[in-house]
């Protein structure tokens, strides 16, 4: 696999905000600068410090943490933000807005990525020119996946116990304390857990310290957190269906593993509808083969509509502006892709994808 992000500094991201979007007044705009933080662990910080409802500040995504990145987030125009100048956290006013920073406003991202080992194929880069990247779900999109089962499958189950523990294993970095943690809560010493835990997490582990009831437990974790699982399902069934459509029509074609399969890319130009629908459980038909293969029953699923997210989702995307420039340890690459598609795809073909004359 390529070697990225041996530094955070190795990882640059720098969110493009639509051109029409700095207009108007109504809202206070703020650069959020930082390195090596969730993007929701700084926001809260920020509102405590600056005494702002947390859920009054907007912003359009999660920045990746193993990262220095630049995004924008925004609050109504009668708070403001405290401004901050940190060794890994600067907050600075930008300006004003009609509107607040959600996804919407967000046009796309620019990546500055240092891969530390020689390019191996450099005439793919025509093909990223010419023809773009299929628009599968990176890799880290499946960080929270745990032994290759989802969280909607133990749901679908009627297993709240496995759903709960899910939630609770550790997966991808995570401090020392957050995984002392998550050990103490999968081995059932709720107590201990709730003394290292903080906010939800705590309140379920202290419940059940009491109370043997995993069902109800569950409704201790917000929604938000259901919706994502959900969500990482939806986007391990979109990847599924155009790793499909894309093998079917290409016999030029390279890929590479990732954590829940594989992605195939095209190295010809093929005919690919412009946006899929991703699954729901009410507009399923695409899926059904891909359901039966991990055993979950569509019936089952539409018990929890409510949960999953309706969108469509390209199957290919431009990447612009792309250069690479060669260094002594290997190339620096600079482009930049639509919001909510991944770098780390473009990396992975350039690097790792390799030929193969059957897939099956």
């Amino acid at each position: 696999m390529a070697k990225i992000k041996t530094r955070s500094e190795d990882f640059k991201v720098r969110e493009i905000l639509k051109k029409e979007f700095l207009k108007g007044k109504g809202y206070r705009i703020y650069s959020l600068w930082k390195r090596r933080l969730e993007t929701e662990e700084v926001v809260k910080r920020i509102a405590k410090v600056s005494n702002v409802p947390v859920k009054l500040i907007g912003y359009g995504g999660l920045k990746d943490k193993n990262a220095v990145t630049v995004q924008f987030i925004s609050v109504p125009e009668r708070f403001k933000l405290k401004e901050v100048k940190e060794k890994n956290l600067k907050v600075k006013f930008e300006g004003f807005s009609g509107k607040g920073i959600t996804p919407a406003a967000v046009e796309g991202n620019s990546f500055e990525i240092v891969v530390r080992e020689p390019l191996r194929y450099p005439e793919r880069i025509d093909v990223l020119e010419t023809l773009g990247i299929p628009g599968y779900y990176g890799e880290q999109r499946f960080t929270p996946v745990r032994g290759g089962q989802f969280f909607v499958s133990y749901l679908a189950s009627d297993d709240f116990e496995g759903a709960l523990l899910y939630l609770f294993t550790p997966a991808g970095w995570e401090s020392s304390r957050s995984r002392k943690a998550k050990r103490a809560f999968v081995a059932k010493r709720f107590k201990e857990a709730a003394q290292l835990f903080s906010g939800w997490r705590r309140e379920v582990a202290l419940f059940l310290d009491r109370c043997n009831d995993f069902k109800k437990a569950l409704s201790f974790v917000p929604r938000k957190e259901i919706e994502f699982q959900f969500n990482v399902f939806q986007s391990y069934l979109f990847n599924k269906y155009l790793r499909f459509l894309i093998n079917e029509k290409t016999g030029e074609k390279v890929v590479f593993k990732y954590k829940v399969g594989e992605m195939v890319f095209s190295l010809e130009n093929i005919e690919l509808p412009e946006k899929i629908p991703v699954f729901h459980p009410e507009d399923w038909t695409l899926y059904v083969p891909f359901l039966e293969d991990i055993g979950l029953e569509l019936e089952r699923l539409k018990e929890f509509s409510d949960f999953f997210h309706r969108f469509e989702r390209e199957t290919v995307v431009p990447v612009k502006g792309f250069k690479l420039q060669q260094i002594s340890e290997g190339a620096v690459l600079r482009f930049t892709l639509p919001s909510g598609h991944y770098a780390t795809n473009v990396v992975r073909f350039l690097f790792d994808a390799v030929r193969k004359k059957k897939i099956g």
